[in-house]
């Protein structure tokens, strides 16, 4: 009876996850596979900044980019000397950016990275100044990091930090002037990057060198900040993508296009695509809307692999699929719909949360966070510092509401999992939570 208690106890202060996904490794953007789902993990149901926070260590400078977890390290990027000052933001020529390795048991900062701007960036003015210059997430394979810097380009380092090669791939801007945000992925001996926003283009590098092994070019790339996936059909592997009025499916190997489907996703494309069981969801675009499309077809398959369109309440972060459902938050809401049919399952009104220097952001899609599963919960993040963990259910039903508080806060990060252990980040810290 005792041992019953101590485990119902125990049940309430962590929930366990266990899932197929290999090791801990926290190691891109969402995690294992890009489909934001932890394994194998426990961590604390509740924290704020005085409980349940192991350590916290201040960063060097701002930034938008997750930290990824491999090993004993957490890494993550930033910047310095321009731009942290909306009013005095200083001169651009200035701007650095860094890769930081922290000991994810301790907290100490272990190496530091710095590279220098190779062109001009866009002003810290508009959008840039919710997110900054370091939105990518660098991605490693355990041999190497490699970081998109937007105009600054594509850098591979060593896993002790030691730059190993640096490419350009293009030095554009947006119509807007937003910045760039896509993360880059692996496949095979590629580094792939949508790097619409600066060359118009996704384009393939290879690890070793950093030399192009392909490119597709395409205008409407330049109003892209999502990041691609790879998705596995019954006869290849797919990388697919989203742009204004379309998604594309790329053979990785070669960037030959495979097919295309037309997409009310109009204007601009910020969310990633999430794929379950070879259907491919996307939301977003000024207007809100939604699409399912199955993947594997050849031409245009617009017609024939088009499941669903919905016109929905979109957001900047990317969704997240669970038990034939897709979640994403957006304005203080949290959306949920059937896979299969595109219907709504529920929404629910998150609790506001009142910090000092207030924690709202312009624009109209809410906050960037994207939300990450850990066994029978999700957690959804939000700028203010709070995180909200949900019931992974088909209903809406908070269990906890954890606050860091920061003064002026600004979270912008999907937080990274990784054995009993969380790491969120702000502007100027990082924190680990757990026991």
């Amino acid at each position: 009876m005792i041992c019953l208690r101590v485990s119902a106890l125990m049940a309430l202060c962590m929930f366990v996850v266990s899932t197929a996904y290999g090791d801990d490794n926290w190691s891109q953007f969402r995690g294992p596979n890009g489909k934001g789902v932890a394994k194998d993990a426990k961590v604390v149901a509740s924290w704020t900044e005085s409980s349940n926070v192991k350590w916290k260590a201040k960063l060097p400078g701002p930034g938008s980019s997750c930290p990824i977890v491999y090993g004993d390290n957490v890494y993550l990027t930033c910047y310095t000397g321009y731009g942290a000052d909306s009013k005095n933001p200083g001169n651009v020529k200035n701007l650095k950016r860094h890769l930081l390795c922290f000991d994810r048991k301790s907290g100490k900062e272990l190496w530091r990275s710095t590279i220098d701007s190779a062109a001009d960036e866009d002003p810290y003015k508009g959008f840039i100044v919710e997110h900054g210059y370091a939105s990518s997430t660098p991605i490693t394979d355990g041999k190497h990091i490699f970081t998109f810097f937007s105009k600054t380009g594509v850098c591979a380092f060593d896993m002790k930090g030691k730059k190993v090669w640096q490419t350009s791939v293009g030095t554009k801007s947006d119509p807007y002037k937003w910045g760039g945000g896509s993360s880059p992925i692996l496949y095979k001996d590629l580094v792939i990057v949508n790097a619409g926003n600066v060359g118009r283009k996704i384009v393939a590098l290879n690890k070793s060198d950093g030399k192009v092994k392909w490119s597709m070019e395409n205008e409407k790339f330049k109003n892209c900040w999502g990041t691609p996936i790879l998705v596995k059909t019954e006869k290849r592997t797919e990388l697919v993508t989203s742009q204004p009025g379309q998604i594309i499916g790329i053979d990785p190997e070669t960037g030959k296009k495979l097919w295309s489907a037309k997409s009310p996703i109009n204007q601009t494309v910020c969310a990633s695509l999430v794929e379950s069981n070879g259907v491919v969801f996307a939301q977003g675009g000024r207007q809100g809307k939604a699409i399912a499309v199955k993947c594997g077809g050849d031409g245009d398959v617009s017609e024939s692999h088009t499941l669903w369109t919905k016109s929905v309440s979109s957001s900047i972060g990317t969704p997240l699929i669970y038990d034939g459902k897709i979640l994403w938050s957006g304005r203080g809401l949290v959306y949920c719909y059937d896979c299969k049919t595109g219907e709504e399952v529920f929404r629910g009104r998150l609790p506001k949360v009142e910090v000092a220097g207030g924690s709202g952001r312009r624009g109209p899609a809410g906050d960037y966070a994207s939300p990450i599963k850990v066994g029978d919960k999700i957690l959804v993040s939000m700028r203010s510092g709070a995180t909200h963990v949900l019931q992974a259910g088909s209903e809406f039903k908070i269990l906890s509401t954890n606050l860091i508080k920061e003064s002026a806060p600004k979270f912008n990060a999907t937080p990274a999992i990784s054995g009993d252990q969380l790491f969120i980040r702000s502007q100027t810290k990082l924190y680990c939570v757990a026991k």
